[in-house]
């Protein structure tokens, strides 16, 4: 399995925002949607071995994650609107768990920001996507699952950055240009789409 962390700096937690205007009422929250389309959607599919986390920031006194495991989940449209319209809903659902909580097939959420995902990543590698880092292709991965996390349009604060790097976090890049969150994930699923094992060996 492979899967994607994008941390919502500003995104709301609450799911209050409205559709006709979703970048300057959501707190960013189109950043993860991009992100999520580009994570799990293909053409006329859904990719079943990747899982997304999107933690919702903006609410200090209330963060909140949500997980889209692309192997359970239904009814995901590519357009931009249909899958803040799902996000919503999924925000709707009371939620005072640390642990994840279904609330639509393949969809869960759990209070809580990274040390939330703690469980989920054990015995993961996590790569830190972010620019002036090493190439991913000049890496060699080792047998575990890959995790890969991004920033939205802020990139990462100190603190969040801190806490990864302390998880173990190994810095990368995509390339010597600096890039939406969403195209990076594009360029990273291209890579292990076109062989590259966790060995780091193309067969």
């Amino acid at each position: 399995m492979r899967r994607f962390i994008v941390v919502g700096q500003t995104a709301k937690s609450s799911g209050d925002f409205l559709l006709v205007d979703i970048p300057s009422t959501s707190g960013r929250v189109d950043v993860l949607l991009r992100s999520l389309r580009a994570a799990l959607l293909v053409s006329h599919g859904v990719r079943r071995d990747t899982r997304v986390y999107l933690l919702l920031l903006g609410d200090a006194a209330e963060p909140r994650t949500l997980r889209i495991d692309g192997a359970a989940a239904r009814y995901l449209r590519p357009d931009e609107r249909s899958l803040a319209t799902t996000l919503k809903k999924a925000l709707a659902t009371p939620c005072e768990s640390a642990e994840f909580v279904p609330v639509r097939p393949g969809i869960a959420i759990a209070k809580g920001d990274v040390d939330t995902l703690l469980s989920d990543l054990a015995g993961c590698a996590i790569y830190l996507l972010e620019p002036d880092a090493p190439d991913i292709r000049s890496l060699s991965f080792d047998a575990r699952e890959p995790v890969f996390v991004l920033g939205d349009h802020l990139g990462f604060s100190p603190a969040i950055r801190s806490r990864w790097l302390q998880l173990g976090a190994q810095s990368v890049s995509v390339g010597p240009m600096q890039l939406f969150s969403e195209d990076v994930i594009a360029i990273v699923s291209n890579e292990l789409d076109r062989g590259l094992d966790h060995s780091g060996v193309t067969p």
